[in-house]
């Protein structure tokens, strides 16, 4: 789905570091991890994911760090610091009370 660059401008960060809370990742990995957690609801692009990490990366919520794979290919992996941990649980409860109330304005009968 389509949503306003509005929407996803404050939501995008909490579903990256949420994204890499399990798990360090690589941009593209990152991106196909979203897809795959939101069955498609959102759908990043590369374009989208990287300056998003730098950003977050210049604020000290993730850390990246270089590791090269089996067939000898080198990539920037991103984690998670404890900083983005703080971060990822007080955007969190603010999202669960957004949505709560969003919940009962719009009349929704069904939340996932």
């Amino acid at each position: 789905m389509q949503f306003s660059k509005e929407t996803l401008k404050g939501v995008a960060e909490v579903i990256v570091l949420k994204s890499l809370e399990g798990d360090d990742a690589y941009g593209y990995e990152l991106v196909t991890r979203i897809a795959a957690t939101s069955e498609n609801i959102f759908e990043f692009q590369e374009g989208t994911v990287y300056p998003l990490l730098y950003r977050l990366e210049d604020r000290g919520d993730v850390r990246s760090y270089e590791s090269t794979t089996a067939n000898g290919k080198t990539r920037r992996y991103y984690a998670i610091t404890p900083q983005g941990k703080k971060l990822l649980r007080s955007r969190s409860n603010e999202y669960r009370s957004l949505i709560s109330g969003l919940t009962r304005v719009l009349n929704f009968s069904y939340v996932v």
